[in-house]
């Protein structure tokens, strides 16, 4: 009894979850649902992400939190098919020793979950089951070099949508990848980068002319002060 006792202790502390404190609903109207099935859209813009998830007759639905455990989760919302705010509650879940956020809905729910995360240039996310995923890029971003960023692993496909941003699209990644990463830049920055390493090379020709000159010029004084010595 003792065995099954400490057993049963050990489970609740390796899956745990906690209410999390009031989280205010968003609007739906402040995310775009695309109406795809099987399918995570990201919605990237240098600060932020808008994460926007497609459910099918779930009555809870699950995002793992990363490295950090934080709940980091604003304006959440969840619509059926028809467009109806659906009741949901959200708080976090460890199981074991990984941290979800976790929707739980009144009724088994057809249609999306959608929230907003803090987030940086650096977007990078664990992946825990095999649907489509979408990231779409910033307006006047992009990925793709190896000096300034590029997606892990290499997108399926690459589109541009009617708003023109760029569109990075893979075909069901996991289980053979764990996590999609993009590191992303203004369409702008090869130029800039383009002008910077020019700068360099005309500022190393400029210093390179200078010592020259300079090791020139130190050479011939003393030569000429040789000859004066020889001829004394």
């Amino acid at each position: 009894m003792r065995t099954y006792l400490i057993f049963f202790i050990i489970l609740l502390t390796l899956v745990a979850g906690c209410v999390s404190p009031e989280i205010p609903e968003g609007d739906p109207q402040d995310y775009e649902l695309p109406g795809l099935y099987n399918t995570t859209v990201f919605y990237l813009n240098t600060s932020s992400v808008q994460v926007v998830e497609s459910v099918s007759n779930a009555t809870e639905l699950r995002f793992e939190m990363g490295n950090t455990g934080d709940l980091n989760v604003r304006n959440p919302v969840a619509v059926d098919y028809s467009g109806n705010n659906v009741s949901f509650n959200v708080s976090k879940e460890v199981v074991f020793g990984k941290s979800y956020i976790r929707f739980d809905f009144d009724s088994p729910l057809t249609g999306f979950v959608a929230f907003t995360q803090q987030n940086g240039q650096d977007f990078s996310r664990p992946l825990i089951k095999n649907g489509t995923v979408m990231v779409l890029l910033p307006k006047n971003y992009t990925t793709g070099s190896r000096f300034l960023g590029i997606a892990n692993p290499k997108p399926d496909n690459i589109t541009m949508d009617s708003s023109g941003r760029e569109v990075l699209t893979w075909d069901k990644p996991y289980p053979e990848h764990k996590v999609i990463s993009v590191k992303y830049y203004k369409k702008s920055a090869p130029v800039v980068l383009g002008y910077f390493f020019t700068l360099l090379v005309i500022i190393g020709l400029v210093l390179f002319g200078y010592y020259y000159r300079t090791i020139h010029g130190l050479k011939k004084k003393r030569d000429i002060m040789e000859k004066d010595i020889r001829n004394k």
